[in-house]
């Protein structure tokens, strides 16, 4: 029943994938059991899936962790589940509750509106994220009459009850089930709702290193670009967002472990700096801060904005752009109640991110020739590594990302931390059966810490089943081998720390304990497809 309310919702595109994934399953047993899947004994059913857990072959890999990330989320999705492992759950969060703010008055809700509507203004922003959101701020601070429009919906914060299958639901694109399809399946997550992704990241806020600024310099003959000439720009932000950095406290047991370890390797290690200057390290920061501590654009750019005259109106999909004369002067939305919405403006700023805004462009017939277009597609591909210690750990306390390892960041390597929830740490464990719930029974005692790199592998956004982004990603070796000095480093870190046993998760190489086999693991060629890569920062579409 969970699983059904998981997919209530799912748009047909979605639901037609995973019917055939679950087809896939059903009669792949065919061929080695001669029935069907559903057909078999729980424990012989069990044992096929276990080989495909531990196989080889990426493509089984995958299949079955597109199968069984939704059924875990709703499976995990049950108070009697944390109790079972004993850490906190959000099941009878009691959610604060506010008065409306005066600037809620200048937000119109898309689904209420019951008639076709004309509006103009001087400058139509699209996006409330982290550039339109900002855009709009710094236009209504200057007197400019602006309209921000969104596809999403506006979440007030006593909405947010912390639990991952309602927020996933209501603020991620296309429920999280975004693709980059390649020679490794990524999921690319972004928000969708007043706010963009700010509303769902983890409030990580780093500055550009003055080295990518050199190499813009003498690769792009951007010469204007340098950390000093950046500097009041990066600080007003700052000054906005309430930058500050992490207190260690609240970076929880995992933040502890990885200075001990860091600390005995020599790294260079630290709390990060975030937006979030009033966190309590609730823990859930990617399915929406319930406390409105994180200075996610919702609670910061947006309402700036809307004080200083601004006005928003949600659930305003734009499907085109009124170019008048070689000038964008207004755009076409269509509202979730159905009607349409027209916009007069002098000025149009696009702002739907790195994936949604090659479509609407595309879609409005603007920049077409450009054959930048939906190209040069980065994501920093990121991946975790997996701990047991002995002593409690307790992930469902503290902030998910509140603690870094610098050390490697010239080589394009960040290690930060990865902390989650038990239904998300469900879908983390790529393994099932017996050993999966083992693992999942000392959750008070794991620890997660991720890493991204800055890739050089590229790839496209192209138009999609029912508007959706089409991703087409491939991880190259270079990249590739990246990510394994990465994880092996990651693993020295924990055993460091005094980690029982460590868990890359790479087929060969699933569990280690000791630095032989983490010298093996090195020693090891891995292909792109050993890694469960995820991706949050999308980026260049639209160069």
């Amino acid at each position: 029943r969970r699983f059904e309310l998981w997919l209530d919702g799912s748009n047909p595109f979605q639901m037609g994938i995973l019917r055939s994934l679950l087809w896939a399953a059903e009669l792949a047993a065919v061929p080695s059991t001669g029935r069907v899947l559903s057909a078999l004994s729980r424990e012989r059913a069990t044992r096929f899936l276990e080989t495909w857990a531990g196989s080889r072959l990426h493509p089984r890999r995958m299949l079955l962790r597109a199968i069984v990330s939704p059924i875990k989320v709703a499976h995990f999705d049950d108070p009697r589940a944390f109790e079972a492992v004993g850490c906190k759950s959000f099941h009878e969060y009691k959610l604060p509750v506010s008065e409306p703010a005066r600037w809620t008055q200048q937000v119109l809700d898309g689904r209420a509106i019951e008639e076709d509507v004309d509006l103009e203004c001087e400058v139509v922003v699209v996006g409330t994220g982290a550039g339109g959101a900002a855009c709009a701020y710094e236009l209504a601070s200057r007197g400019r009459a602006v309209l921000l429009l969104e596809e999403g919906d506006f979440h007030r914060r006593d909405t947010f009850n912390g639990r991952t299958q309602s927020m996933v639901k209501k603020l991620y694109r296309d429920q999280g089930m975004t693709i980059a399809l390649g020679n490794v399946g990524i999921p690319v997550f972004a928000g969708r709702a007043v706010g963009g992704t700010t509303i769902v990241n983890s409030g990580t806020c780093y500055r550009a290193p003055e080295r990518v600024f050199r190499r813009w310099r003498e690769e792009q003959g951007l010469a204007w670009f340098s950390s000093a000439t950046m500097d009041p720009y990066y600080t007003r932000v700052e000054a906005m967002l309430r930058v500050e950095r992490a207190r260690f406290d609240l970076t929880g047991g995992v933040g502890r472990v990885v200075a001990r370890g860091a600390e005995k390797m020599g790294l260079h290690h630290r709390p990060v700096d975030r937006n979030a200057p009033d966190c309590d390290g609730q823990g859930v920061c990617c399915f929406g801060c319930p406390t409105g501590a994180k200075r996610s654009t919702d609670v910061s750019y947006v309402p700036g904005a809307l004080e200083r005259g601004a006005q928003l109106v949600t659930a305003a999909r734009v499907d085109g752009i009124d170019v008048v004369a070689g000038r964008a002067r207004g755009v076409r939305a269509r509202l979730a109640s159905g009607k349409r919405l027209r916009v007069k403006a002098e000025a149009v700023v696009i702002a739907g991110g790195a994936l949604m805004t090659p479509l609407v462009l595309r879609q409005a017939g603007v920049c077409r020739s450009s054959p930048a277009l939906g190209k040069n597609l980065s994501i920093h591909p990121a991946t975790k590594t997996l701990a047991l210690f002995d002593e409690g750990i307790d992930m469902a306390h503290g902030i998910p990302q509140g603690y870094s390892i610098d050390e490697l960041e010239h080589e394009g390597i960040m290690f930060e931390g990865g902390s989650v929830p038990l239904e998300i740490m469900a879908v983390s464990v790529p393994w099932v059966g017996k050993r999966f719930v083992d693992l999942m029974e000392r959750y008070r005692n794991l620890a997660l810490f991720g890493f991204m790199i800055e890739d050089t592998s590229r790839g496209e956004v192209r138009p999609g089943a029912g508007g959706s982004p089409l991703i087409t990603y491939n991880l190259n070796r270079r990249d590739a081998a990246r990510m394994q000095k990465a994880m092996a480093v990651m693993c020295e870190v924990f055993l460091a720390a005094g980690a029982r046993r460590v868990y890359p998760m790479i087929p060969g190489m699933e569990e280690l304990s000791t630095m032989d086999e983490v010298r093996r693991f090195r020693g090891m060629t891995l292909g792109a497809n050993a890694f469960d890569v995820t991706a949050y920062h999308p980026l260049g579409t639209c160069r």
